[in-house]
């Protein structure tokens, strides 16, 4: 009877642990029915040596013969293994080199390890999925190898170039996985796709109101480093994406404060001057000046201004004007002008000649 059992416990241990189907069969039957399988096996195994007299014997000289055929042929599988996924394609696509344990029940502790610690949200059922997908997809293998590292900060797990499928597992609570890996960036990109196409980030004012907005649409976990990570993704697939409205408007409190704090400075420095000036005649007479200066430059910009519409109107009525004309016409202005104590210092005191009397206008206009 020990002889088969030992020869059972070394079969799983080297085979049977490292297929999915088998390590899901003992684990559903010893979650639904405890240690009874077991007990049954045992029972059955101490009946049939008790009435096989040879039995034992029989199960010593197979351990014995079958111990080294399984543990050579073990090996020839390993070796076939790893040259078969040297040469894949998918595998050299990857820039790591890496080697991850063929355990089912360790990969479902890596991976329900990292669930738990980093906050994934991911069901037993997609925990599943994910690991009987490693053992037909490399790049699935790498996702779950690289669990197994330690991370200072969640967000440095994202430093990967399947940043896009990792943000795809924190965000998304409903998910479809797929042994597919190419298959798996379609059902990501496609999922990305309708979430900014519903609702573009450039409506919004910024990025924590499209976050809000999102998760509450579409029931999903996006933070800020997962949510830009989705941006820039489906930026680099051919999606026109605009930043949101208010986003170079956004500031924070210590921003807030400081933008106040110079306000504040530059409308007593403001308000200083204004007392030195009213109290101080040179500083007085030098703002009087200043403010002179610039109605002077306002009202010569002015001049300028009507003498070309004058010049315009004219040559629009007349076909043009000589050059006669057109002095007379400024010197008509600027007396007019000046009449209105508007000295632009142009106006002659000799140019009554050339404008009529009742008018001050041109003669023959």
């Amino acid at each position: 009877m020990w002889g088969l059992i030992v020869i059972a416990f070394i079969w799983y241990g080297l085979f049977g642990k490292n297929n999915p189907k088998t390590v899901r069969k003992v684990q559903e039957g010893t979650s639904k029915s405890g240690c009874a399988p077991v007990l049954v096996v045992l029972f059955v195994l101490s009946v049939a040596s008790s009435l096989i007299p040879g039995l034992l014997g029989l199960a010593i000289a197979a351990v014995a013969l079958g111990l080294p055929v399984m543990l050579i042929g073990k090996l020839i599988s390993a070796a076939n293994k790893e040259a078969t996924r040297r040469n894949s394609k998918e595998y050299k696509s990857i820039p790591e080199n890496f080697s991850l344990t063929q355990s089912v029940s360790k990969r479902q502790k890596i991976l329900r390890n990292f669930n738990e610690e980093y906050e994934l949200n991911l069901s037993d059922e997609q925990m599943e999925r994910i690991v009987d997908a490693s053992y037909m997809s490399y790049s699935w293998e790498k996702e779950i190898y690289d669990m197994t590292k330690a991370y200072k900060h969640p967000s440095e797990w994202y430093r990967s170039d399947t940043a896009w499928l990792r943000a795809y597992l924190r965000a998304f609570p409903m998910m479809s996985i797929t042994s597919d890996f190419e298959m798996q960036r379609s059902i990501v990109e496609d999922a990305f796709r309708q979430i900014l196409t519903e609702l573009p980030p450039g409506k919004f004012m910024n990025i924590d109101a499209a976050i809000e907005e999102t998760n509450r649409r579409f029931f999903t976990l996006f933070d800020e480093a997962s949510y830009m990570i989705m941006f820039r993704y489906m930026q680099t697939r051919g999606m026109d994406l605009k930043f949101p409205n208010g986003l170079h408007h956004m500031e924070s409190e210590a921003d807030r404060l400081a933008r106040e704090y110079d306000e504040k400075v530059a409308s007593e420095a403001k308000k200083r001057k204004a007392k030195t000036v009213r109290n101080d005649p040179t500083e007085r007479a030098a703002a009087a000046k200043q403010k002179k200066e610039t109605e002077e430059e306002r009202l010569a910009r002015e001049r300028e201004e009507a003498l070309d519409d004058l010049q315009a109107f004219a040559e629009e009525q007349m076909g043009g004007l000589s050059d006669e004309d057109l002095e007379r016409l400024i010197k008509a202005y600027d007396k007019m002008a000046k009449e209105e104590g508007l000295d632009f210092g142009n106006a002659s005191d000799d140019d009554s000649d050339d404008t009529d009397p009742n008018g001050g206008g041109m003669r023959g206009y």
